[in-house]
């Protein structure tokens, strides 16, 4: 579904972006005028660079690369620099989330299915608490959600204690926990083999209530930081869904290559990764002036 009234969007990409490719913005009668985007390229690396997410500071953004036939954590400045790895270990690393200091980084292996924090310049692994899925940290950086081994929608407290259920989940997958700007609500994605769905459970014990019917397929999402709605990744392209009844999902980007996992920080600059057509080559680009 596309908004009423498409602008085209005078798109200012910085020098040192080297960007390929087009972004437009729909935007909505009376709602949001003509502007401009500026889009900065972060990476320049071989193969896939998935997964980012921006520090709350704004400085550095976290991705994951497959270095040595491994998925490591990396990190980048958002100024611009040399990339960072930050995990070396023999397992693959998954779903980086930042703490709320920007002084350290969780993250998912599948093989234990464990979350991790390390330091954001890297060092040794904490073991938080054991999850059937990446989780996240919610922003007063005092509660981690994730999901039990019992199949639950679950909150414990940083140090992994004082673990308590939120709700019982269905038998599907689920997975891409994130906490509401107000910490009074959790978004995840379930997935199966044919369909995926964002759902928003209320705290402290709320059931899962589907969040975005008009998108097909959602493959990740971030919340808009001023929790007026969701940020939606489905089949290569940002939607904007806001969670005011009513009113419709309106895309935001429509482009020839595919944006991915978006992530967003406090001032709003929106982070992706990049996809080629044929899948062999993702990046991480940021947007910084994009409206919703």
């Amino acid at each position: 579904m596309r908004s009423r009234v498409p602008w085209a969007l005078a798109v200012a990409v910085g020098l040192s972006s080297g960007l390929a490719g087009y972004v437009i913005h729909a935007a909505r009668v009376n709602r949001i005028p003509k502007q401009v985007v500026q889009v900065k390229r972060l990476t320049d690396m071989a193969g896939m660079e998935e997964s980012p997410a921006i520090s709350p500071d704004g400085k550095t953004v976290a991705f994951v690369a497959l270095t040595g036939g491994k998925r490591q954590i990396w990190t980048v400045p958002t100024s611009g620099g040399t990339p960072q790895m930050i995990t070396k270990d023999d397992v693959d690393h998954y779903d980086p989330r930042w703490s709320p200091d920007s002084n350290s980084l969780i993250f998912y292996t599948y093989k234990p299915g464990t979350i991790w924090e390390i330091g954001a310049q890297g060092g040794a692994a904490r073991r938080m608490v054991d999850s059937l899925a990446p989780g996240d940290l919610s922003h007063d950086g005092k509660r981690l959600a994730f999901v039990r081994i019992q199949g639950e929608l679950a909150v414990c407290l940083r140090d992994g204690s004082d673990s308590h259920a939120v709700t019982k989940l269905g038998p599907d997958y689920y997975t891409h926990l994130r906490w509401a700007p107000d910490d009074k609500k959790i978004a995840l994605l379930e997935a199966d083999d044919i369909h995926s769905s964002v759902y928003v459970v209320s705290l402290p014990t709320g059931a899962p209530v589907r969040a975005a019917d008009d998108i097909r397929r959602p493959q990740s999402f971030t919340w808009a930081p001023d929790n007026s709605g969701l940020i939606i990744s489905t089949h290569g392209e940002l939607w904007f869904v806001p969670r005011v009844e009513g009113r419709s999902p309106w895309q935001l980007t429509f482009g020839e290559l595919a944006y991915e996992s978006p992530d967003v920080d406090a001032a709003g600059n929106v982070v992706v990764s990049r996809r080629n057509l044929d899948g062999s080559e993702a990046d991480i680009v940021m947007f910084s002036g994009l409206k919703w």
